[in-house]
């Protein structure tokens, strides 16, 4: 068995996850320091983007999560504050209750238009910064990340044997 100092160095020095959280944070910060000025969040201008490229008719709440690789309650959550300000619609669909469709308002339209330059430089400055070729294959790859996440059979899970699986109830961990 490893013992937790050996498996701690291991996944702080080979984790794919940490490292890409690590990098998420670093260019998480560039760019809220960069939107700051007009009074957006760079996952706020991501979901106000997201929306806009749905078109005039909106999306639905469950479309918007998969697009953004989101769970619902976390979207519904992040989704209030743009609703609240008036950047976003949420609304019934009308023809299924349950169903609320997303869609920009006209200054939700105005924030990104506000937003763009910011972004726009902050874009230009990751590019110089990784180089023009690095930064498209950072791209490419992260895109080729999302879409096996999106497929969870391509990816190893842990072995769970039938017995194990029918002894362990939902919800709850067994003692050790």
């Amino acid at each position: 068995m490893t013992d937790f100092a050996r498996a701690a160095q291991i996944i702080a020095s080979q984790c794919a996850l940490v490292r890409v959280r690590r990098a998420s944070r670093a260019l998480t910060r560039l760019y809220d320091d960069s939107l700051r000025a007009v009074g957006l969040q760079s996952t706020q201008l991501t979901m106000l983007a997201a929306v806009a490229t749905c078109g005039d008719e909106g999306v639905q709440l469950g479309a918007l999560a998969d697009g953004l690789v989101m769970d619902r309650t976390t979207l519904t959550r992040n989704l209030v504050p743009l609703e609240k300000a008036g950047l976003l619609r949420v609304a019934r669909a009308p023809d299924d209750a349950r169903v609320r469709i997303i869609s920009l308002t006209r200054q939700g339209e105005r924030a990104i238009e506000a937003a763009f330059p910011l972004w726009e430089r902050t874009q230009k400055h990751v590019r110089e910064q990784l180089g023009e070729s690095r930064a498209d294959a950072l791209r490419e790859e992260l895109g080729r990340v999302v879409a096996l996440a999106a497929r969870p059979e391509k990816a190893a899970a842990p072995e769970r044997t039938e017995k194990k699986a029918r002894t362990e109830r939902p919800g709850k961990r067994r003692a050790k």
